[in-house]
């Protein structure tokens, strides 16, 4: 199945990406009892979009791919760190699977641009606005890229809460462990209103933040 890009193009999902993501759903099926997505017909048939989430284990990223491209025909297009990218074999692998690298904690202007141009080709970009996993589970501070790109771009902002998979695989462990739940919900879109400067782009920041804490179950929300 291929979905059509804002420009009229076919986005084709490459057979690697195919494969990788039917494993990917084989293997998180057989860990978790339960798998529960939710939301799917959020994710517009065609056209740009940020889908922008909690981060809690490195599977989120696997678990969205896994269930949102084969229902939906459309590759995701990730950001990740640039340190990953050079990592025998798995920095292969992510490129396979959409992922380009971002240097974290700079001003990655170069990997900035290219998420602009995947954009404004019309493609789904996925990223972690809090820029790395939480390292309790719960919700930390959305820093200003996925609000800056929204802003610069016009394109609506959807959603994303996953839970149960910091379980799965906890930070620092070297194998999975079998869970009884993992769930993904993708909120309605977010159209945010256009304006500049340092204080729409926090603005905008916290209304995306918001939307993902609201799909979120209360052990992931920030410590009262």
């Amino acid at each position: 199945m291929a979905a059509t890009g804002g420009r009229g193009q076919v986005e084709r999902v490459p057979l690697g990406m195919r494969c990788s993501e039917i494993f990917g759903a084989w293997i998180l099926r057989r860990l978790a009892q339960r798998v529960e997505v939710v939301g799917l017909e959020h994710v517009p048939s065609s056209g740009a979009a940020i889908l922008a989430g909690n981060h809690i284990s490195w599977v989120d990223p696997v678990f969205l791919a896994c269930w949102l491209t084969p229902a939906t025909g459309r590759p995701l297009n990730w950001m990740g760190k640039a340190e990953a990218m050079r990592w025998p074999l798995v920095g292969q692998f992510l490129r396979i699977n959409g992922v380009f690298g971002v240097r974290r904690g700079a001003a990655d202007l170069e990997a900035f641009r290219l998420a602009e141009r995947i954009l404004a080709e019309g493609h789904l970009l996925g990223i972690y606005p809090e820029g790395t996993r939480s390292r309790d589970g719960r919700l930390g501070a959305f820093r200003d890229g996925a609000a800056l790109l929204a802003l610069r771009s016009g394109v609506p902002v959807l959603p994303v809460a996953v839970s149960g998979t910091h379980h799965l695989w906890r930070r620092g462990s070297i194998l999975p462990r079998r869970v009884a739940q993992i769930r993904l919900v993708i909120g309605a879109p977010l159209h945010l209103e256009r304006g500049e400067g340092r204080g729409a782009v926090q603005h905008a920041a916290e209304q995306i933040r918001a939307a993902v804490a609201a799909l979120l179950p209360p052990e992931h929300l920030p410590a009262p």
